[in-house]
């Protein structure tokens, strides 16, 4: 029987996780990053050293997945402080002095016109059965940084990253069409109380939808995949 290589996060959920969604919203994140950060809590554990691919010093997602307090090295183009490594992901790089054994590239390959050479820059970076931790929006708005160029389907980076030699399992995060909204609208409630007040009932709107609708896992805010090198 072949193993399940796609799955769903934030349909149905318990009160743990409407309660840390609601955490998150009042420390003003957005309703993909507080579920993206609830995935990240309850499914990635990661040991060893990391490396975070356009990470600027905003990744305060790195509390949920290492564990033991490992060392992490961030990397971005916008070298904002001593911390932060200078990288252009557009070239050709090689980590190979330090191979690390986890990489994350969150919110960044959206962001990246050469996807190839990116990723054959991070293959090359990673030691053997190494993590490759990605995760991308889909539905979601344009946000240049400095520009925003593909939106990728899960069923396309599943066959992409095969052909680069990882073995990935994905994760379509915050599934169905009432949490799609429930984004968008987060982007104009200006005032936490609104996001607080519409979170519960389009949360429910949704979980009822997935029982009642054929095309409901069509729509998802985001993909996560976790890959493994295998070679």
């Amino acid at each position: 029987m072949k193993k399940k290589t796609i799955d769903y996060f934030n349909i149905g959920l318990g009160l743990n996780d409407q309660f840390f969604l609601l955490k998150e919203i009042l420390k003003n994140k957005s309703f993909l990053r507080a579920s993206h950060n609830n995935f990240l809590k309850k499914k990635v554990r990661l040991r060893g050293k990391t490396a975070d691919l356009g990470s600027g010093k905003k990744n305060d997602y790195i509390k949920f997945i290492l564990k033991d307090n490992f060392k992490i090295d961030n990397y971005d183009f916008y070298k904002k402080n001593n911390s932060t490594n200078s990288i252009n992901l557009e070239m050709k790089f090689n980590l190979k002095k330090k191979k690390y054994k986890n990489i994350l590239l969150f919110n960044v390959m959206e962001h990246v016109k050469n996807k190839n050479l990116l990723i054959k820059s991070i293959s090359s970076s990673l030691s053997k059965n190494g993590n490759l931790e990605i995760f991308i929006p889909f539905l979601y708005r344009f946000h240049g940084d400095p520009n925003d160029y593909y939106r990728f389907t899960h069923k396309y980076l599943e066959d992409f990253l095969q052909k680069y030699k990882f073995k990935t399992k994905i994760y379509l995060i915050s599934a169905g069409p009432f949490n799609v909204i429930l984004e968008i609208l987060f982007k104009y409630f200006k005032f936490k109380i609104l996001r607080i007040i519409f979170s519960p009932f389009f949360i429910l709107l949704n979980i009822i939808f997935s029982i009642i609708s054929k095309d409901f896992k069509n729509y998802y805010c985001g993909v996560h995949c976790s890959c493994i090198k295998i070679k």
